[in-house]
């Protein structure tokens, strides 16, 4: 009885051994199949990850080296920015200094200008003044007069009253130049002076004086008194 009872135990134990033994074969034969199974079908994709993964490094290196030149053009045009304003800075200053310059020549030329106005308008209240006359055939002519009533220079005849006025014009423009002034004797032997305008027309008669000095002082005081404004047209 107790040998049956061995011999049943040890084919049992046979048993399970080998069933464990066909367990563990089978699961050796499933992993390796399952690893060529990944190998055939992930290894190619895992390659062309890895291909993939260096291609965007390079491109990623590629990227950065022009980032690096871009950064040093930048660089560049930050330089090239700042040595501009720099320049913008000094030209506006120079600026400055001429239109300050510009601002004092102005203040000169107008006190300059408002200083001669002040001149003119005292040299002209203390000037003499023309007066206008008609003679017997109704043709007009101008006297000048200086402040003390004497009569220094007369013009010629005019048919109308505007040409007189541009006569009195005439003398406003060259009487203060002197070689408008031709300096002459009359046929006794005195000394005279007539104004000439630009184009050489006689257009005033001094009276005769006794000297040159005399002549002298009466083109001076035509140069003196030939700015008036003051017109008077006498009534006959």
């Amino acid at each position: 009885m107790t040998q049956l009872f061995v011999q049943l135990a040890q084919s049992i134990t046979g048993n399970v051994i080998t069933i464990v033994a066909l367990n563990i074969v089978a699961a050796a034969i499933g992993y390796f199949t399952a690893w060529l199974y990944a190998k055939s079908v992930y290894t190619p994709i895992i390659k062309g990850l890895e291909a993939d993964k260096v291609t965007l490094n390079k491109q990623v290196a590629t990227l950065n080296d022009e980032i690096s030149n871009l950064n040093v053009e930048v660089n560049k045009f930050k330089d090239e920015t700042n040595n501009l304003n720099e320049k913008v800075n000094k030209l506006n200053e120079k600026i400055g200094k001429l239109e300050e310059e510009i601002a004092e020549k102005d203040r000169e030329i107008k006190n300059k200008k408002d200083k001669e106005i002040k001149n003119l308008s005292t040299e002209t209240i203390n000037v003499g003044k023309y007066v206008i006359s008609k003679a017997k055939n109704d043709e007009k002519y101008f006297n000048l007069k200086a402040t003390n009533g004497q009569t220094i220079l007369t013009s010629q005849m005019y048919s109308s009253e505007s040409a007189c006025f541009n006569g009195i014009e005439s003398v406003r423009t060259n009487c203060s130049d002197d070689s408008k002034f031709e300096r002459k004797l009359s046929v006794n032997n005195k000394p005279y002076f007539v104004l000439k305008a630009a184009n050489g027309q006689v257009i005033g008669n001094s009276e005769m004086y006794e000297s040159d000095a005399g002549m002298e002082n009466g083109i001076a005081s035509v140069k003196k008194n030939g700015i008036s404004t003051t017109v008077i047209e006498e009534q006959n």
